[in-house]
């Protein structure tokens, strides 16, 4: 038993390092499954070992997530020293996965979110508005939820490439070699090394990374790091390189976007690749540029219903209030070639991002609609 200095409170707590268990693991595994960031990287779990009878045993602690980057991960943890006899499952699966097609992967990620032991995770993943059919999961709609992205840019990576992450309290030297030999040729595997303690009566999991051995000394003199506008030019450019994404004519109708609602904003913050924000007073508007031939524009953190509503007034009710994959806290209306933002547009615009209530600071205009309806965005 020994005790740490906490600092916020001037507090000491008693810390102890406990031994893994059975349940222990279990334990783990079931956080890992709800909070697979433990792991030290932005992953989605998608199926167990019970989704896999042919290459694994039910009670392994095995499951498969997929990261930001498309990749399948296997994911294994043990109690005690890994050594490679234990490990064969984890690169018999990986090398399973990358048999399997995506829609496979859908059907069993949905057998896996069926599962009465994950039903907290499948309630959240149906509050991410996740797109999901009777026997399938749309991955694509996962992802793009889970890292708040376009479902396009998953839709050609998916599964590409597959990874192995072997999550143990030790390893052996003959394990440590095997996982260094895939990675110097081309295969990634991970090695993490956890930790169990009593901390103030709470347990308290620990984890680093022991293979690939990494040296942030070592590393830094090796690694040059690409400049903003060659990684991110969104950041650098704004304005230009979304214009440059979309038809000149919409490239217009974002300028004037941009001069009628000066007078309510405080920021526009070009931060992504595929979208940008206008940040006001009291509200925020999200434009997109993905598609060459509309702009969408995203009432943030309103329901679709409630952004009809607000549209009413101003004689802009017509207009269709769609939902697209991912960005279920920001319901979109489209505007297409045709379209052009006149006074209507002005006073709605200025008002939702001032925080005004919609109809009380401008008169009552006639019902009609500037706006061409297009496909829901959600269909693409």
């Amino acid at each position: 038993m020994s005790k740490m200095y906490t600092g916020t409170g001037r507090i000491f707590q008693e810390v102890q390092a406990l031994p893994m268990d059975g349940d222990g693991l279990q334990d783990m595994k079931r956080r890992v499954k709800l909070q697979p960031h433990f792991l030290g990287e932005s992953l989605v779990v998608i199926a167990e070992a019970e989704d896999f009878p042919s290459v694994c045993n039910e009670n392994d602690h095995t499951i498969a997530a997929i990261d930001s980057l498309g990749r399948s991960a296997v994911i294994t943890m043990t109690t005690g020293v890994a050594d490679i006899t234990q490990q064969i499952a984890a690169l018999q699966l990986a090398a399973h996965f990358s048999n399997i097609s995506v829609n496979e992967i859908g059907r069993i990620s949905r057998n896996f979110i069926d599962r009465p032991a994950n039903e907290q995770l499948r309630r959240y993943w149906e509050g991410m508005d996740v797109e999901m059919s009777d026997d399938s999961v749309e991955i694509a709609s996962l992802l793009a939820a889970a890292f708040e992205r376009d479902a396009e840019e998953f839709f050609s990576i998916i599964n590409n490439s597959q990874r192995i992450v072997i999550v143990a309290e030790d390893f052996s030297s003959r394990l440590i070699g095997v996982l260094q030999w895939l990675n110097a040729n081309g295969v990634n595997a991970c090695g993490l090394r956890y930790r169990k303690y009593i901390v103030g009566g709470q347990d308290v999991f620990f984890n680093e990374q022991v293979v690939p051995a990494a040296d942030p000394a070592i590393d830094a003199q090796h690694t040059k790091r690409p400049s903003p506008e060659t990684a991110e030019p969104w950041r650098v450019k704004g304005k230009e390189y979304h214009s440059s994404r979309i038809n000149p004519r919409l490239a217009a109708l974002l300028d004037d976007l941009l001069i009628i609602t000066k007078p309510s904003i405080f920021s526009v913050n070009w931060n992504n690749k595929n979208y940008f924000w206008l940040r006001g007073i009291r509200r925020h508007l999200r434009v997109r540029t993905y598609s060459r031939d509309r702009l969408e524009i995203g009432f943030f953190n309103a329901a679709p219903a409630a952004v009809g509503e607000f549209l009413e007034p101003y004689g802009l009710g017509g207009m269709e209030v769609v939902s697209i994959g991912g960005y279920s806290e920001s319901p979109f209306v489209i505007v297409g070639t045709d379209s052009r933002f006149d006074d209507r547009w002005s006073a709605m615009l200025n008002d939702w991002l001032s925080g005004a209530n919609p109809g009380r600071t401008r008169p009552r205009q006639p019902h009609t609609t500037t706006v061409e309806r297009e496909t829901d965005p959600a269909t693409e």
